[in-house]
């Protein structure tokens, strides 16, 4: 299985798009097993505003015990330049590697995956 490492996220006090945001140090991820050699790091101080889903979506899903999958998944996507469905699989993966129950992991896979906005990655 995927491994995350230990990270801190320390809110900045600052939002964007209404949503507050988090800076987020210490975080690297192992894809597909722990020491596999296929590991992101996150550099430290990179912000994140937690998962982008739908608005629809907000009161549904408690996006705030997602912010380390969605801090991982913000940085592949803006930073490394990963494709939105391969980004959205690893985000899947790494919800479950932190221990995301599945009743909370698929509902917000989805809602990310419904979500074609790139406003997050343009601010």
């Amino acid at each position: 299985m995927s491994a995350f490492t230990e990270a801190t996220f320390t809110p900045t006090g600052r939002r964007r798009g209404g949503r507050e945001l988090f800076r987020v140090d210490g975080l690297a991820f192992d894809i597909g097993r722990k020491g596999s050699g296929q590991t992101i790091r996150v550099p430290d101080g990179f912000e994140t505003d937690g998962p982008t889903i739908p608005a629809f979506a907000w009161r549904l899903i408690p996006t705030e015990r997602l912010v380390k999958s969605a801090a991982l998944h913000d940085f592949m996507r803006e930073r490394l330049g990963y494709t939105k469905l391969t980004g959205d699989a690893i985000f899947l993966s790494a919800m479950e590697a932190e221990g995301t129950p599945a009743w909370l992991r698929w509902p917000a896979f989805l809602a990310v995956l419904a979500n074609n906005s790139r406003a997050r990655a343009t601010d």
